[in-house]
């Protein structure tokens, strides 16, 4: 069989929460057997003499997974509050799953979604979420029924207490508790929530289930269907019956251990745990430079058939799964050499184990050959049932990767029988030095199903270790004291003591650390991070004293260390890369924002921020000056060779700008871009003088290399490819900085006004970056401490800098350490300086929703009444005695309800995840950029955009959430950065962080950000309605039913609120809205009737959507759906850019709800082109030309228009190919294949057929360069010869039907016979003409 790698893996089982506890704890012998929790099942059914009954156990020790099992819902887009009804395991499978993606290095090295299938061994046991079902269906019922029958007194009122009562014990119910009755959702879940697309099922072969789960994943990839599968094995089982089951077969230990191979096995305990393993084809995992942990060479399945019982093993099966497997990996199992580990299957039952040990005498031979290792991991975890197979399978491979083998427990005594075969028990780990590390795993089921599987090192494996280490996160030893003396003694008690003036921080501390801490408290001077140990006699963070955050730009040597950090935090991971500069300069970006968001979730804020060259934008980013996602689009957009000035290089001079610049005064090419520090100056200019420059200073004793950027950034010689970044200047919504900005142009902090903020970001690409004076400069302004947010060596220009100045450099990440571990680093060192992290965040804790394993009998906390109350008694010869009794009762709940009322809401931090898809939000189909026709079964070519509006309503209750009991009454500052596409299902971050007592910052990925006001109650009503004069109003000239006829707006019925336009003036709309059932749908409503005034007033630029909005009020509860609500638009300002407007929203007269500044961005849109923005399949952009050609016109110069356009032409192929182009190639592309559609569809119009949706024509390139299409998702396109052609802002196409070739061009020589005609651009564009030639002649190339 053709090889498969294990790329990634993950796992969850007892005393290991993820795969490098695992590995620590194989290493080491860990003994992860417990007694059995007390929620698991009731110890009243613990009976160590051993009784006969069914509901009696004599052993009470297993492998349990409580501590560790959870999950962190909102990440995979699952609702906190729906955990408590769905069945754990599948939770569990779902997060395993989800690390072993990111373990094989993330989505980013994963293949097409439809490429991916998941394959699971799951038992049909009684799990958690089905218990209670069952409990809550069956028990419950049948608890009222026999008390009632038992004590005939009570009545119907008391009984339904106590069914209440007892389900009220079991969770909230919920549709999700059903769903554990369908095994194969183990599988479904992890496909649906990762949006996994192949083969996603359950195998349930008893204890070979995983094994067997493995072999499938096999032939998925061997026969093509898959390139990736997930495949294991979950079993979280721990219930009573199953408990009962093993005792009555006498199979648990009596001894209450587990032993495998042991002399005195006596049985087995259970454990529980999910195991998966990632599996791609050895040769794809090659190409693609992954890590390979093993290489599966063969599995092999059988059965025992007909043997003496169906509950014995029998070694006949076995045996030939094991040879099945040998034989497909083509080798011979009895050779010597030809296995070094053997993971056993290993049960400790004596029947078990002498059948295995009789199959491994079998197959492997006798003591004569070269002995290896036998093992079985269920000494340390008991046995896990399905997901047995795969703990043993995830041994192996660490063992073969790792080169170790790993010891087995409590094996002293190996069983006789061991002696017979070529194996050996060993207690400690030790080095595995084979040529050829190889192991074999068994995995043998109950009932006679047999699995085995052959695994091999990577073609190119690590080396054995010359000592086996494990590594555990870092100690971070805290002390503090009010006297040098005191903290010396708190040093040598070696815990923390956080309280006192002096501080002392110790990473890993060790006897010599110790023991400079000694030295350096005694000397009491500052000692900042050498040998990692911080002492402050003084804290630099006193007074005034403040922090900054200083962003590195591009560095040469970028190797970030950023993904646990993201994993961690529950922030989104960041590609990162240092290819080309867009990508890189993304990465430093990227990088730089997560960084900057992990660090002030810990606690540590800055006072200002800085950056060097592009990481003055990250600064600007954080600050809240303008978008974040605006810079991430510009530099995506870029073509690396547009900001690459063409021959020139950087090179870097170890020595102070004086000296370079006298070196430099008779070179005018050289010109200096970076004076980073006294020992460090950065010059650019032609290479073969740069090349000069710096073999005369190396000639000197001068460090000095050529760089390997060439952007021209920083110097004059850009100012020729400025275009792009004055474009994106202009764009930018600029805003204030929320804190100060240093600039590394002037040295000082950045302006705030708009207009100066734009001119500064123009002069820091074009002047050199004054690095050194700028940290000058901020020191004496009273900045102590400077964090590097990101990659590199930034820090040591600032200490070079500084020297002798007291101040504090630390990185925020290291090429030597963890992210996370770095960021505690950090933590410490601020902390011996004055600050206050919150070290809590970085520890190895946990905050995801703990899930809820066991199913223990449940205990009613009522009491029941048989009869009538004294006062009940007494109400007939006393009615005043009803009135006492409900006095009393009606007293008793207004004191709760005042007390209630006295318990002030907290805000807290909230961060959780969502899934958006037309699944989760159906809605979204009636929110389409691009229609297609009826049934088209790509959903993202209809590009379903989440509303803003909808963006708005998350917000706000996200902001609920993290105040539970106040309202959203007032958002302000909404801006709304990025389409959030529905198609494919994506998930969202949405994060809430307290800002105030009333206030919460929230966000939604990088989507949207607004500031939510929160109050108990709603805020006092405006006294009146707003009006509009009676001559300043016109009747509309349609109705609200022809303004969706008409495609005014392109919303479906589920948007569609609009039912009555009732006026319009120059600076007023007015009209009825009927409230959505959509969230947010009747704000939506409110852009929709803008959108009206627009196009009955405007001329140009008619396309806009909501960018921004100043503020929104509410006065009340949201209108229920079906609600009529009058909307007032006022209309304040129309820019080149911008609608600018007012709305007031009235139900029945009454104010419901204000909005202050909303703003519409303006897209690049005209009158000509209007029908066939509307109604695309019947309308074209291009022109029919005489002679039967097309043109098209570019009108959408910038890159949000165009988005808009080629979302109405391109389908999902078309788009992925758009994207694979380098940006300076889209544009023509693009015109290309517009052109294309229009002339095809054009001839299909004119020979009679119907409408014809762009995407329903498929434009293809072929090997040769030629021009193809087809008709895409079964649309019937005849044989059709096109071709096109494109040059500055013109696109031209001809198409025919028929194969005879057909060519046009663009200012193509005179000479060639072919047909010509002169066009222009349109007024609008710049003044060109053109001259096109077509023929009927061989198909030509695309032109440039």
């Amino acid at each position: 069989m053709p090889d498969v790698a294990i790329v990634g893996m993950s796992v969850l089982l007892p005393g290991a929460p993820d795969l490098q506890t695992y590995w620590r704890n194989l290493v080491t012998g860990v003994d992860a057997i417990t007694d059995v929790p007390e929620h698991r099942w009731d110890p009243a059914y613990y009976d160590p003499a051993g009784s006969a009954r069914a509901d009696r156990l004599y052993c009470r020790r297993g492998g349990f997974v409580d501590e560790y099992a959870d999950v962190d819902p909102t990440r995979f887009g699952i609702m906190p509050n729906s955990v408590a009804g769905a069945e754990p395991d599948q939770l569990i499978a779902m997060r395993v799953a989800a690390s072993a993606i990111a373990d094989a290095g993330g989505d980013d090295r994963m293949p097409a979604r439809d490429r991916i299938g998941v394959i699971l061994g799951r038992g049909g046991y009684l799990t958690p979420g089905v218990v209670r079902l069952d409990q809550r269906v069956r028990t419950a019922v049948q608890l009222v029924r026999t008390l009632g029958e038992l004590v005939p007194g009570i009545g119907d009122a008391e009984l339904e207490r106590v069914r209440a009562a007892f389900t009220e014990q079991l969770g909230p119910e919920q549709p999700e508790s059903a769903i554990g009755l369908v095994p194969n959702l183990a599988a479904s879940r992890v496909a649906n929530r990762l949006d996994l697309r192949g083969p996603a099922y359950t195998v349930d072969a008893a204890c070979a289930s995983s094994l067997i789960a493995v072999d499938h994943a096999v032939h998925e990839l061997t026969s093509g269907r898959c390139d990736v599968v997930l495949a294991g094995g979950v079993h979280h089982c721990h219930d009573i019956t199953f408990w009962s089951v093993f005792t009555q077969l006498r199979a648990l230990s009596t001894s209450q251990r587990i032993r495998p191979f042991h002399r005195d096995a006596d049985g087995i305990l259970i454990g529980e745990g999910t195991g998966v393993v990632v599996l791609k084809r050895l040769a794809d995992a090659e190409r693609d430079g992954d890590r390979i942990y093993a290489v599966v060479r063969g599995t092999g399945v059988a059965s025992d058939g007909r043997s003496a019982s169906l509950f014995n093993p029998d070694p006949g099966g076995q045996v030939l799964a094991v040879r099945k497997a040998w034989a497909a990996a083509g080798l011979d199992p009895s050779e010597d050499g030809s296995v070094g580990l053997l993971e056993a299957h290993g049960t400790a039952t004596p029947a078990g184990d002498a059948a295995e040990l009789s199959t491994l005498a079998t197959v492997f031979g006798g003591p004569k050959r070269r002995h290896a290792v036998i093992g079985s991991v269920k000494s340390m975890i008991g046995h896990t049932m399905p997901a047995a197979g795969i703990a043993g399978l995830v041994k192996a491979a660490l063992a073969v990767h790792h080169g170790v083998l790993l010891p087995t427990l409590h094996c002293d005594d190996p069983n006789p029988a061991l002696a017979a075969t070529r194996f050996r028990p060993i207690d400690t780990a030790e080095a595995w030095t084979d040529t050829v590390r190889r192991a074999g795993v068994n995995a043998f089921g109950f009932g006679g199903i047999n699995a085995h599987v052959v695994l091999e090192q990577a073609p190119a494996p690590k080396p054995a270790p010359a000592t086996i280490t494990v590594t555990e996160p870092a100690k971070v030893l805290r002390i503090a004291a009010n006297t040098p003396d005191e903290l010396l003694r708190r040093l040598k008690d070696g815990r923390n003591h956080e309280v006192g003036r002096l501080r002392l921080a110790i990473v890993e501390p060790t006897p010599k650390k110790t023991a400079l801490a000694e030295k350096v408290i005694a000397k009491g001077v500052p000692w900042r991070g050498r040998s990692n140990v911080w002492f402050s006699p003084e804290p630099l963070l006193r007074g005034n004293a403040g922090i900054a955050f200083v962003f590195p730009g591009l560095e040469a040597d970028f190797d970030p260390r950023v993904d646990d950090v993201a994993d961690h935090f529950g922030l989104i991971r960041r590609t990162v890369g240092n290819g080309d500069l867009g990508r890189h300069g993304m990465s430093v970006l990227g990088v730089g924002r997560l960084l900057d968001g992990a660090l002030r979730r810990m606690g540590i804020v800055p006072t200002a921020l800085a950056g060097h060259s592009i990481g003055e934008w990250t600064a600007m980013s954080v600050s809240g000056m303008f978008s974040d996602r605006a810079v991430e689009d510009q530099l995506a957009a870029f073509d690396p060779t547009s900001v690459e000035v063409p021959g020139v290089e950087f090179a870097t001079i170890g020595c102070g700008v004086d000296r370079v610049a006298a070196a430099i005064a008779d070179r005018p090419d050289i010109v200096l871009s970076h004076d980073n520090s006294p020992n460090q100056t950065i010059v650019c200019g032609p290479p073969d003088e740069i090349a000069e420059l710096v073999a005369e200073f190396r000639k000197g004793a001068v460090i000095s290399q050529v760089l390997p950027f060439r952007s021209g950034f920083h110097t004059p010689m850009l100012k020729p490819f400025l275009e792009p970044f004055v474009e994106l200047a202009d764009r930018l919504d600029m805003g204030r900085p929320a804190l100060p900005i240093w600039s590394a142009t002037t040295a000082s902090p950045y302006p705030t006004d708009p207009d100066g903020i734009r001119d500064l970001y123009i002069r820091h690409l074009i002047e050199p970056v004054r690095f050194r004076a700028t940290v000058r400069a901020m020191h004496e302004s009273g900045i102590r401490v400077f964090v590097q947010v990101g990659a590199g060596q930034l820090g040591s220009l600032i200490d070079d800098t500084l020297k002798g100045a007291d101040h504090l450099t630390v990185a925020a990440n290291s090429t030597h350490r963890g992210g996370v571990e770095q960021l505690r680093l950090v933590a410490a060192a601020l902390w011996v300086e004055g600050a206050s992290p919150d070290f809590s965040v970085v520890e190895p804790t946990r905050q995801p929703v703990t899930l809820q394993l066991g199913s223990p009998l449940v205990s009613v906390d009522t009491t029941i009444s048989t009869g009538p109350s004294r006062l009940d008694t007494l109400t007939a010869d006393f009615p005043i005695a009803a009135e006492l009794e409900a006095l009393l009762r009606e007293t008793a709940e207004s004191a709760a309800q005042v007390m209630a009322a006295r318990q002030r809401p907290s805000v807290r931090s909230l961060t959780k995840r969502m899934t958006i898809s037309t699944d989760v939000m159906p809605f979204l189909l009636d929110h389409c950029f691009a229609p297609q026709r009826e049934g088209w079964p790509d959903l993202a070519d209809r590009r379903p955009v989440v509303p803003g509006t909808t963006l708005i309503q998350l917000m706000m209750d996200a902001a609920e959430e993290a105040a539970p009991g106040l309202k959203a009454v007032r958002v302000h500052d909404v801006k709304l950065l990025r389409w959030l596409i529905g198609a494919p299902a994506t998930d969202v971050t949405i994060t809430a962080e307290p800002i105030g007592p009333d206030r919460v910052r929230v966000a939604v990925g990088d989507h949207s950000q607004a500031t939510v006001e929160l109050t108990p109650d709603w805020a006092p009503r405006p006294q009146s309605a707003w009006s509009v004069a009676a001559s300043a109003r016109s009747t509309p000239d349609m109705t609200a039913r022809e303004f969706y006829e008409r495609r005014v707006m392109f919303h479906g019925p589920a948007l569609q609120g609009i039912t009555a336009l009732t006026s319009v003036g120059t600076h007023h709309v007015s009209g009825v809205i009927t409230t959505p059932d959509v969230p947010g749908g009747l704000l939506d409503n409110v852009g929709q009737l803008l959108g009206y005034w627009i196009w009955v007033t405007q001329t140009e630029k008619r396309i806009a959507f909501p960018v921004q909005m100043g503020r929104i009020e509410f006065f009340g509860p949201h209108p229920a759906p079906g609600t009529p609500v009058d909307c007032l638009i006022k209309v304040v300002d129309v820019s080149e850019r911008l609608y600018q407007v007012d709305a007031q929203l009235t139900v029945n007269g009454v104010v419901w709800a204000e909005i202050t500044d909303w703003r519409d961005r303006r897209f690049d849109s005209h009158m000509d082109l209007d029908e066939a923005w509307r109604f695309p399949e019947r309308n074209a952009l291009s022109q029919r030309q005489p002679g039967g050609w097309v043109a098209v016109a570019e009108r959408w110069p910038d890159l949000a228009s165009r988005e808009l356009y080629l979302s109405k032409y391109l389908s999902g192929r078309e788009r992925a190919c758009y994207d694979q182009l380098p940006p300076r190639n889209r544009r023509h592309w693009l015109l290309g294949r517009i052109a294309v559609k229009d002339a095809v569809r054009n001839l299909l119009w004119d020979n009679g057929s119907g409408p014809v949706f762009p995407a329903e024509v498929l434009v293809s390139d072929t090997a040769d360069g030629r021009v193809t299409v087809a008709g895409n998702n079964g649309f019937p396109l005849p044989e059709v010869s096109v071709s096109l052609a494109h040059k500055d802002e013109l696109g031209v196409a001809i198409a025919r039907f028929g194969r005879a070739p057909v060519s046009i061009a663009i200012d193509a020589p005179s000479t060639d016979g072919r047909r010509r005609a002169v066009v222009s651009n349109p007024a609008d564009l710049p003044a060109r003409q053109y001259v096109v030639a077509w023929t009927a002649g061989p198909a030509d190339q695309e032109d440039e």
